[in-house]
């Protein structure tokens, strides 16, 4: 009877009939993980590209502003941020400009407009904290500074940690056409 059992189990250990069937098992839920990891994370990374060169767009088309700056015209770039972005949460938007004074070095708020629900109006207390951020100017130059965020959501919980999470962006630039971009209030 032992020698039946033993000869039975060698056989059953020795044959490979069924082995692709156990190996897909293992393997299939650590392919499918992988895939959609790797998607994930190229779609954040995809995200957060698209975020950037939006706030670009924005703030050089601002740059090259002739007229007075508007209600509708910041609505009209929150929708243009919106329609780059082209994201799965709300978008937000603050747009600054702002004049730096060289004998009190400090930064002065001309005018913020803000779109969406994540900034306040900037003042130049906020002027102030975001100084070390800011390039340095001449006396009496004159700075764009566009913010934007929105919310990540991730295609699939892939775990690890990876919830969702804030992209923000900060870029600045200097008027191109008129050193003085005047909007109306409020904007």
């Amino acid at each position: 009877m032992k020698r039946a059992i033993a000869s039975f189990l060698k056989q059953f250990f020795d044959r490979e009939d069924g082995i692709i069937t156990v190996e897909a098992v293992l393997v299939l839920p650590m392919m499918f993980w992988s895939i959609f990891a790797s998607y994930t994370y190229y779609d954040s990374y995809r995200q957060s590209a698209r975020n950037i060169k939006a706030a670009y767009t924005v703030a050089d088309i601002i740059s090259r502003e002739r007229n007075m700056i508007n209600a509708t015209y910041i609505n009209t770039m929150h929708s243009l941020l919106e329609t780059m972005v082209s994201t799965r949460a709300p978008v937000s938007m603050r747009i600054s400009f702002l004049l730096y004074e060289e004998p009190t070095d400090s930064h002065t708020v001309l005018w913020s407009c803000v779109r969406g629900g994540v900034y306040n109006s900037l003042n130049d207390g906020d002027a102030k904290l975001m100084k070390p951020l800011l390039p340095t100017m001449p006396d009496n130059g004159k700075m764009i500074v566009v913010e934007t965020n929105n919310t990540y959501r991730a295609p699939f919980n892939i775990g690890f940690g990876f919830d969702d999470f804030s992209m923000g962006n900060f870029v600045f630039t200097h008027p191109r056409v008129f050193d003085n971009i005047v909007a109306s209030t409020p904007c």
